[in-house]
Order: C-alpha cells, then sequence, then structure tokens
C-alpha cells in the first residue's frame, strides 16, 4: 500500500509512526515545506532565548526514519495532486502513486489585514527558520513588540525580557492567554510577568508600521506610537487550504473530517490544524497528535476495523518566566457553574464541577500540585459539596482527594 503524508509536523509524524506499527510493507512518503525535521513547535521559545540548543529541538534524530522506513522529503511540497490517476506531483518533480493520503499540512500565522509588513525586523513566530531569524535580530534590537498575547507570544516575550529586550505585549482583547485564564488568574499572570519585565497594553491592537525598510515605531489603535526594531505577530492562526481548495473537499473553518478523521472525498483523510473534526477542536499538540494517530489507524484498516475519534479536552501546560500554568477543560468564565477558587499573591486555582458535581474544568497559576489527579479525574469522577467548599484552601493536600 502505499501512504503519501504532507506535512511533517506532530500530525504527519504521528500518522506515519502509526501506519509503520499497523502494516511493515506499507510504502510511507512524507512531504514537507520545511528543510528540518520533525521538531517541537512548543520549545521554539528556548531556541530564541538561547536556552535550548538547536540539536535538542527535534523529536527524532536521522536513524529514526531510516529504521521505520519511511521517507521523509524535505524542502518539497505538492504542486498537483490527481484524484482520477491517485498520484501527487512534488514541487522537485517527483510523481507518485497513491492508495491513501493524508493532509497534515497544519497553519500558518495569521497576519492582520490593513498592515503592511514589509518591513526588515517585522516577523512570524511558527517554525524553526523563523525562530533561528528571530534569534539573529534579537541581537540588534533593543525593544520587541509583540502582537497578540497567545502561548508562544508570551512565552517569548518572557524569555527576551529576561535577557534584557525591553518587550511590550499588545492585546485586543481585555486579558492575556483568554483560552488558558480566567480574568482573576490572567490579572494575576500579568501581574508576575511586569514584574519580570514584560509590559502589556490591552483592548488595543497594531495600526500601523512605520520606517524605512527597516521598522523604527509601533502605531497602536488609540494613537500611542513606541519605538521598536522588533515586531513578533502572534495574532493567531489560519489553516493552510490551498490543497484542499484543490481538491474541493469539503471545509468549514478547516477541511472537515468524519470520526474516522476522512474528508469528504474517499481515501483521503486529515489531521491536525488543518481539520475540522466533528467536535471543532484544533490548535493543540496534544488534539493533533490524538487525529493523527486514528487517521493512521485508519488508512490501513478494513472498512470494519476502523477506529473512531474520540476527542479530547483541551489541555495546556506551560511554563511562563519560571510561572507554571495548567488549563483544562471549560473554566467557566461566565460563572455559571459551582466552582471552588483558591488564591494567594503568587498562586491562583480554580476547579469547576457542573450542576451534578461532575469534574469540567480547572486552571492551576504557579503550581502543578494536584494536576495529575485532576487531570485524571476530568469528565470522568464527580465532586461532592464537601470536597470543593475543602479546595478552596490554597494547601488543599490532593493526596487526600476523593471522588464522589
Amino acid at each position: 500500500m502505499n501512504i503519501v503524508i504532507i506535512g511533517a509536523g506532530v500530525a504527519g509524524i504521528t500518522a506515519a509512526e502509526k501506519v509503520r506499527q499497523i502494516d511493515s510493507t506499507a510504502q510511507i512518503t512524507v512531504f514537507s515545506q520545511e528543510r528540518e525535521d520533525f521538531y517541537y513547535r512548543t520549545r521554539l521559545p528556548e531556541i530564541v532565548s538561547g536556552s535550548l540548543v538547536i540539536e535538542k529541538i527535534f523529536v527524532h534524530p536521522p536513524s529514526w526514519y531510516r529504521e521505520k522506513n519511511i521517507e521523509l522529503r524535505k524542502g518539497e511540497s505538492l504542486t498537483e495532486i490527481s484524484l482520477e490517476e491517485r498520484q501527487v506531483r512534488g514541487s522537485l518533480g517527483s510523481r507518485l502513486l497513491f492508495d491513501r493520503l493524508l493532509l497534515a499540512v497544519g497553519a500558518k500565522s495569521f497576519r492582520p489585514p490593513g498592515i503592511d509588513y514589509n518591513l526588515g525586523g517585522v516577523f512570524t513566530f511558527r517554525t524553526l527558520n523563523e525562530a533561528l531569524t528571530i534569534l539573529y535580530e534579537v541581537k540588534r534590537a533593543k525593544k520587541a513588540v509583540f502582537m497578540g498575547a497567545g502561548v508562544l507570544a508570551i512565552e517569548l516575550a518572557a524569555a527576551l525580557a529576561g535577557s534584557g529586550l525591553e518587550v511590550l505585549v499588545a492585546e485586543r482583547g481585555s486579558r492575556i492567554l483568554p483560552r488558558q485564564t480566567t480574568p482573576a488568574s490572567s490579572a494575576k499572570l500579568k501581574t508576575l510577568l511586569a514584574a519580570k519585565g514584560v509590559e502589556f497594553i490591552l483592548n488595543s491592537s497594531v495600526k500601523e508600521l512605520k520606517g524605512y525598510e527597516r521598522l523604527n515605531s509601533v502605531v497602536f489603535s488609540d494613537g500611542t506610537e513606541v519605538g521598536a526594531q522588533l515586531l513578533i505577530v502572534s495574532a493567531g492562526i489560519t489553516p493552510n487550504l490551498e490543497l484542499a481548495q484543490k481538491l474541493r473537499l469539503k471545509i468549514d473553518k478547516a477541511v472537515m473530517v468524519d470520526q474516522f478523521m476522512e474528508t469528504s472525498i474517499s481515501g483521503i483523510y486529515a489531521a491536525g490544524d488543518c481539520a475540522q473534526s466533528l467536535d471543532g477542536q484544533s490548535g493543540l499538540w496534544t488534539i493533533a497528535r490524538q487525529q493523527a494517530l486514528i487517521a493512521g489507524q485508519n488508512m490501513v484498516s478494513e472498512q470494519l476495523s476502523r477506529q473512531v475519534y474520540t476527542p479530547l479536552s483541551p489541555n495546556v501546560s506551560l511554563k511562563v518566566a519560571g510561572v507554571d500554568l495548567v488549563a483544562a477543560g471549560n473554566l467557566d468564565v461566565d460563572e455559571k457553574l459551582n466552582s471552588a477558587i483558591a488564591e494567594t499573591e503568587g498562586f491562583y486555582r480554580k476547579v469547576v464541577v457542573d450542576d451534578e458535581g461532575l469534574l469540567v474544568g480547572y486552571t492551576i497559576l504557579g503550581s502543578n500540585a494536584g494536576v495529575a489527579r485532576l487531570a485524571g479525574a476530568l469528565k470522568r469522577e464527580k465532586l461532592s459539596p464537601s470536597t470543593l467548599k475543602a479546595l478552596k484552601e490554597p494547601d488543599f493536600d490532593f493526596s487526600s482527594l476523593v471522588f464522589d
């Protein structure tokens, strides 16, 4: 069986590995626009800060691909997919027949419209190549502005501030990391980061970039102008849909897939940031990996033995400037459910249950105590009113946590 996978990120390589586990004879070819092997995208801020040597960012050594008999075609994208001939054509002239095809082309950084980004010192931050370029640019910058306060942006901003660079993060919303925090924990995190040198401007967006050939200053929507030599665009992502559009696949916000991760055309699958599963989740490493495991399984399985994708609860765990932050499930920002909140000066924890006491979400800032217990119980276990009350104590002992 000939398996063609487009994209060598977490979805593409995970699917390739799953196919090999099931079928030792399948011909597996992975096309990748990037010239590097599969790497940990979440560790890109460490590359820019200099705290991680480049060799440590790669998930597998080059020998792994040879041992798994997976052909990785780096620096080669696909220019044509013929459904009639079941053949793909690569940008370097290669042609391959396929029995099953996986779109794992991910997403690209979103650039808000109405701004001229064609100045030196202006970058998106999503690939290893971009990280290495920014690493060089940081050496001649005095101030960096971040457009957007997402996870990677916050981590990089904190790292650059720690190295002595002046850093300003502009967020058009009312709080930072809105998907991982509540208003209260976001405010606390903002205070902690400000103490480490990260300046924030909320409810504001970038209106204009000024400079001749290179960035000189940034103008915000309220008219404020700030001198800067570096701008990092981190305003979200948008799925890469060019190939899907050529194939006329069914598309909503991304490529629509069924419970088997198969698209609207039989034999063509999608996973990761370019895919829209039935639950609509995307944008996280863990979700992309789970989708890829199901897609890889089903591409080489008989019809009756195919596996169904079971959605995961979004779970984010990160360390920002030495501060732990964990979030999963429903954080009940609108405060419509029952919850237990505990906080001190550098700590915040919120545990959320539904009307029946089922644990549906939690977020913890400044500690990782209890994370394993809560993660294992999410959407599976119930908490009694007395336990929920006890969780309001900051020093709650999770070894004594008992579920109903």
